[in-house]
């Protein structure tokens, strides 16, 4: 893949030591899911792929504006589906996005057209969705 030696390596310790106390300070994993690896692991290149996913993704709000790794929403950014994580974050199940998907599309595409209009160019749905 390219990689420094010794990178792959390097991260999962890096990983392991916050697993340890139940942490994932990088992504934000949540801490029920957070365990250290153990065993033996490998990278896979997926570049130049299609049809891959990493059954996680992006970070959403409700409305589903793209997050920040600070937490603040990025303005003008929306994901949804396959974009985002979502059912599918725990293992493959086919067709398990489709409900999810189409759901914050819609609210993307609402959101979106609301921040369009709002003469500050921010979400007006952000606000109504933290009430």
């Amino acid at each position: 893949m390219g990689l420094p030696a010794g990178s792959l390596q390097a991260t999962i310790e890096q990983y392991n030591r916050f697993a340890a106390e139940g942490t994932d300070p990088l992504l934000g994993k949540n801490p029920k899911w957070v365990n250290p690896l153990r065993g033996a692991l490998a990278a896979i290149d997926l570049r130049g792929r299609t049809g891959g996913f990493t059954l996680g993704g992006l970070k959403t709000d409700t409305n589903p504006q793209v997050l920040h790794v600070s937490g603040a929403t990025i303005p003008g950014l929306f994901a949804a589906g396959r974009y985002t994580s979502g059912v599918c974050a725990g293992g493959y199940a086919s067709g398990t996005s489709l409900g999810g998907g189409s759901f914050f599309r819609r609210r993307a595409g609402i959101s979106a057209a609301q921040e369009a209009k709002s003469p500050d160019g921010i979400a007006m749905a952000q606000g109504a969705a933290a009430h």
